[in-house]
């Protein structure tokens, strides 16, 4: 196989994982122009979803082609040279490997994955037991309660974060 592919392959992969972070930013750069300068506040029409849409898609295509392509021109220029270096090999896999950890980590923090923050797990308890609303006092406040509200809103129950289960 010529370098060019191997290189387009080399960076590519991790291109793609690099990729989807500069879409994400872009997407969220342009959601909060949109919302500073053209919708405000007020209820964004059906075309703002698609705009964001339509640029985090251009976002993740146009990155990933450009470093597929830089990774072509670099591979096209290393031809003359026998064999492949494995310096670059193990570069892509770190640049792979980072990327994937990175938004890993964020969704680990946002609660996506593992276990689910207190906030969370107080809501759910509240919504299985009936309740329509659900709070907890504040974090420093060294209360590790979960109260759920009746439909008047005032406080009906209070349980202990630790008697409600992990999910």
């Amino acid at each position: 196989m010529k370098k060019r592919y191997v290189y387009s392959l080399l960076f590519g992969i991790p291109g793609f994982f690099v990729s989807l972070i500069v879409a994400v930013s872009v997407s969220g750069a342009t959601a909060g122009f949109l919302w500073i300068f053209v919708f405000g506040d007020n209820p964004w029409p059906a075309s703002g979803e698609k705009i964001l849409a339509v640029i985090f898609i251009l976002g993740l295509v146009v990155s990933w082609g450009a470093l597929i392509a830089i990774g072509y021109v670099i591979g096209k220029k290393l031809e003359q040279e026998a064999g492949i270096n494995t310096r670059h090999i193990m570069l892509s896999a770190l640049a792979t490997i980072v990327p994937i950890a990175v938004i890993g980590l964020q969704q680990w923090k946002v609660g996506n994955i593992g276990p689910q923050p207190d906030t969370v797990r107080c809501s759910q308890y509240c919504r299985e037991k009936g309740y329509p609303g659900s709070g907890m006092p504040p974090a420093d406040s060294g209360e590790r309660t979960c109260s759920c509200f009746g439909d008047d809103g005032r406080e009906t129950i209070t349980v202990p974060i630790y008697n409600i289960g992990p999910d």
